[in-house]
C-alpha cells in the first residue's frame, strides 16, 4: 500500500531587501538648506553577529580635507550645513558672543517611517560638536586671529593652528555627549569682519535595532534654525552675525537590507508518509502504526523578520490540512504540519520555533533572530496520527493525497 502526500512549498514575496539609513530630498522651506545623512544595515556572512548600521553619508565639512584621517580615527562625522554669512568680531577676552562663538542644541528623537507608511521607528540624533571657518574679509587682520587656548564649555577637536592665512577654523566637541543646550567659545577673536565660509556640525546617531526592523527604506526629517544673539535659534553664532540662510533641514534615510533565502533538497516537492521504522510491524504482525510521517529538511538564511502561513487543498474546520482517498470513498485523514527553525523565535512570544504547529486558522507567526542565520538547518514535519492511521489502513491498497502549501513571507 502506498500512502503519500504531495507538498508544494511556495515562496512568495521573497526579496533581498536593504536596511540602512538613507536620506530623501525634503519639501521644506525653499530658503532652507537641505543636507542628507544616510546609513545602511546589510548583514555579511563574514561577520554574522554584526548588528549595527553603517554610516554611508558622504564626507563634507572640516573632515573632508586634511583632517579626514583624524576624523576617521576618532569616529567624528562632520556635515557642512551649507549656511554662509559674515561675522563682525570684536576682540574681547571673555569667551563672549562677540568672538568665535557657537551655541548648540539638545539631542533629538527623529521618527523614521517606511516607504509604505506601515512601520515607524525612533532615531536618536545628537549634535556632539560644531565647527566654523572664518576668513578675514579684507585680508588685513592678524595671521592667527584666534586664541590657541582651550575653548569654554567644550574640548577642541580640530583646528587650523599655524595656518597663518588670516583665517581661523575650530571644531568644538561637547563634553556632555550631545545632551542639553551648550555654548562654546574661544577666549578672544581679533576685531574684524569675517566671512563664514563653513559651518558644520558633528553628530552621533542612535539607530533602532536593525534586526527588529522589516526590510525596506525609512525616511525622516528634522529642522534646525541658525542665527545670532537674541534670535532664539538652535544654533547660536553670537553677536554680529548675518546669514544667507537660517534653516537647515536634515533628511535621514535608513536602508535595511535583510537577506532571505530558502534552499530545499531535490525531491522536496513530494512527501511520502510512512511509519517510523518502516511497514514491517504492520505487514508481518498487523500492528497499526501510531503515525505516518515524513520530515522534509531545508536550510534558511535570514537576518530579518519573516512570517510563515499554511494553505491546504483540503482544509479542515480546525485549521489542519487533510489527505483525501483518491481511489475509494473514505473519510479525509487530518494531517498535522509542524515547523522547526532552530535559532529563530516567535516574535510575539519569544518562544523557540521548535515543533510549531501550523494551521490555516492561526495568524501567521512572525519569526525573528538575534543575528544573521546562514543556511540554518530546519525542518517541516508532516504526520497523520492516532485513529486516523487505522481508518486509512481500513482502505489498504488505496491512495491518499493532498496538496499543502507553506508560504514564507520575507515582508510580513
Amino acid at each position: 500500500m502506498t500512502i503519500g502526500t504531495h507538498a508544494d512549498t511556495i515562496f512568495q514575496r521573497l526579496r533581498w531587501a536593504v536596511c540602512a539609513l538613507a536620506l530623501l530630498a525634503g519639501t521644506g522651506n525653499a530658503a532652507a538648506a537641505d543636507i542628507y545623512i544616510s546609513a545602511e544595515f546589510k548583514p555579511s556572512t563574514l561577520n554574522p553577529d554584526k548588528r549595527e548600521f553603517v554610516n554611508t553619508t558622504p564626507w563634507s565639512g572640516v573632515c573632508n580635507s586634511t583632517h579626514l584621517q583624524a576624523c576617521i580615527n576618532n569616529n567624528w562625522w562632520s556635515i557642512d550645513t551649507k549656511i554662509r554669512g559674515t561675522k563682525q568680531a570684536i576682540n574681547q577676552a571673555n569667551y563672549g558672543r562677540n568672538g568665535f562663538y557657537i551655541g548648540m542644541p539638545d539631542a533629538r528623537t527623529v521618527r523614521v517611517t517606511s516607504d509604505d507608511g506601515v512601520h515607524t521607528f525612533d532615531l536618536g540624533f545628537n549634535i556632539i560638536g560644531a565647527a566654523m571657518r572664518l576668513v578675514d574679509e579684507d585680508r588685513d587682520g592678524p595671521l592667527e586671529p584666534a586664541s590657541v587656548g582651550n575653548p569654554s564649555n567644550c574640548n577642541r577637536g580640530l583646528s587650523n593652528a599655524s595656518a597663518q592665512n588670516r583665517s581661523t577654523m575650530r571644531m568644538f566637541l561637547r563634553r556632555d555627549g550631545g545632551h542639553g543646550v551648550v555654548a562654546c567659545a574661544l577666549h578672544w577673536q581679533a576685531t574684524n569682519n569675517y566671512l563664514i565660509t563653513e559651518l558644520d556640525f558633528t553628530y552621533k546617531l542612535t539607530t533602532p535595532e536593525p534586526l527588529g526592523m522589516p526590510s525596506g527604506v525609512y525616511h525622516g526629517v528634522t529642522t534646525f534654525t541658525v542665527g545670532g544673539t537674541g534670535e532664539g535659534t538652535d544654533f547660536d553664532l553670537g553677536n554680529g552675525v548675518a546669514l544667507d540662510d537660517r534653516v537647515v533641514n536634515i533628511h535621514f534615510e535608513l536602508d535595511v537590507h535583510h537577506p532571505f533565502e530558502l534552499e530545499l533538497p531535490p525531491g522536496s516537492e513530494r512527501a511520502v508518509l510512512a511509519p517510523k521504522g518502516g511497514w514491517t510491524q504492520w505487514s508481518d504482525h498487523g500492528i497499526v502504526p501510531q503515525s505516518l510521517e515524513r520530515e522534509l529538511p531545508f536550510t534558511i538564511s535570514s537576518s530579518g523578520q519573516f512570517s510563515v502561513s499554511l494553505q491546504c487543498e483540503y482544509p479542515l474546520p480546525d485549521g489542519r490540512c487533510a489527505m483525501r482517498n483518491t481511489t475509494k470513498q473514505a473519510d479525509d485523514a487530518p494531517l498535522d504540519v509542524q515547523l522547526t527553525l532552530p535559532g529563530f523565535r516567535v516574535a510575539s512570544t519569544g518562544a523557540d520555533a521548535v515543533g510549531l504547529a501550523l494551521t490555516t486558522t492561526m495568524a501567521p507567526p512572525i519569526f525573528t533572530t538575534q543575528s544573521l542565520a546562514i543556511r540554518r538547518p530546519s525542518q517541516l514535519y508532516f504526520a497523520v496520527n492516532g485513529d486516523a492511521v487505522r481508518n486509512m489502513l481500513d482502505h489498504a491498497g488505496s491512495r491518499y493525497r493532498g496538496d499543502v502549501t507553506v508560504i514564507f513571507d520575507a515582508d510580513p
